[in-house]
């Protein structure tokens, strides 16, 4: 077969498709990846990629958009905050949250369609935010299988396409689809592969479950790594596109080290280099590191302080370490919302969390048993799923 992937380069989401393209690979089917640039990432993986898009700067519009909803509503936007509003203020703000999306859409269709049309792939496997994904499936006759990369906050808030009415759709994307020929429909999806176990996922229509396999970028393994650490490690992590999107003044890094700073443990901050000035001063003993993939570093830990981003969040679950999340964004609170149900760790709002409150959480994530053990449990759900090679004679059997 040919499978192509659609993901959005340059943000992690494209993390979670690099198992089943290997597997896909190593199958002995044609593969090949088409995301908007920069693609660095994709090439590191191992994958043949094509350039789809580039000329709009996605993360500039969605913080543009956050930014803009951010000061209607008086704060950070949470799950759920729209529904207390009137409709139209509902419907305005849903197609201002969106916009970044369908201009997105724009940019990549003028490269992807045409590749599409030319390669045609057997199967197309895209993520819930990719909306030219369907208008390549409709060029080239190509199954559309959609993946997601953990709790399912596209669907839950109705983005197009996984539910949500065509009426309900921005009518620039309602264009968009027209311009290309292509019928809005609530889904134009077949099945829904899904990475994030049942206990931490809402209702997927048409599920496909399959093994979180953790893929986060190629790394050397470092060699104080191999030691077993002489004290209980913490890792703290911080997500880029969240500073973009909330600002500096949103970068809870300094006041984290600082409630962990007189706890008996060893703190590991894995936290890209271009952040490094907003850490401040590192607690002594603290180590900074940049580029360390979560998949090498987390075995060796006893919890995790981190955004609510879902690769963290379910590498983290992977190896059954309990987490503390801090949420800034909407996404990332639903996220942390989700794992809190599960007893696999603690969920915070962002801007009401205070030292001390971060303090105790993250003492009670390293210290009760109740906690390990539904993060054992949690661990236990993913390992028992299908794995990505399983999943192959699944999209075979699609065709």
């Amino acid at each position: 077969m040919r499978i192509l992937f659609t993901p959005l380069a340059g943000i992690a989401h494209y993390f979670h498709l690099v198992p089943l393209a290997w597997a896909c690979r190593a199958a002995g089917h044609e593969v090949r990846i088409a995301a908007r640039p920069p693609v660095d990432a994709v090439v590191r993986s191992g994958m043949p990629v094509l350039r789809a898009g580039g000329r709009y700067d996605f993360t500039a519009g969605l913080a543009e958009a956050h930014q803009g909803i951010q000061r209607e509503i008086g704060r950070a936007p949470r799950p759920g905050d729209l529904a207390a509003l009137p409709p139209e203020t509902v419907r305005r703000l849903r197609h201002a949250r969106l916009a970044p999306h369908v201009r997105a859409a724009e940019d990549m269709a003028e490269d992807l369609v045409p590749f599409a049309r030319t390669w045609r792939p057997d199967v197309i496997v895209t993520v819930p935010i990719v909306l030219a994904a369907p208008l390549a499936a409709a060029a080239s006759g190509a199954r559309l299988i959609r993946h997601l990369w953990g709790p399912d906050i596209s669907r839950h808030a109705g983005f197009p396409g996984l539910g949500a009415p065509p009426a309900e759709w921005p009518p620039d994307l309602v264009r968009l689809y027209e311009r290309y020929g292509v019928e809005p429909q609530a889904d134009h999806a077949l099945r829904n592969i899904d990475p994030c176990p049942a206990s931490l996922q809402i209702q997927v229509p048409d599920r496909i479950p399959v093994r979180y396999t953790p893929y986060n970028d190629n790394a050397e393994l470092p060699g104080w790594l191999v030691e077993p650490p002489r004290r209980p490690r913490v890792c703290v992590t911080w997500s880029t596109v969240n500073t973009q999107l909330v600002g500096s003044d949103g970068y809870l890094v300094p006041e984290i080290l600082k409630a962990l700073e007189s706890l008996d443990v060893e703190i590991v901050a894995t936290i890209p280099e271009r952040d490094h000035a907003l850490v401040g001063e590192l607690p002594a003993g603290a180590r900074l590191v940049s580029g360390l993939p979560h998949d090498l570093l987390l075995p060796s830990c006893d919890a995790v302080v981190h955004h609510g981003g879902a690769g963290t969040l379910l590498t983290a679950a992977r190896h059954g370490v309990p987490q503390l999340v801090i949420a800034p964004v909407a996404d990332q609170i639903f996220n942390a919302q989700r794992l809190a149900a599960t007893g696999a760790g603690i969920g915070m709002i962002a801007d009401e969390t205070a030292a001390d409150a971060i303090k105790a959480a993250a003492t009670t994530v390293l210290t009760e048993p109740a906690v390990r053990a539904a993060a054992t449990r949690l661990q236990a759900e993913i390992l028992a799923q299908p794995a990505p090679t399983d999943l192959v004679r699944t999209l075979e059997d699609l065709t």
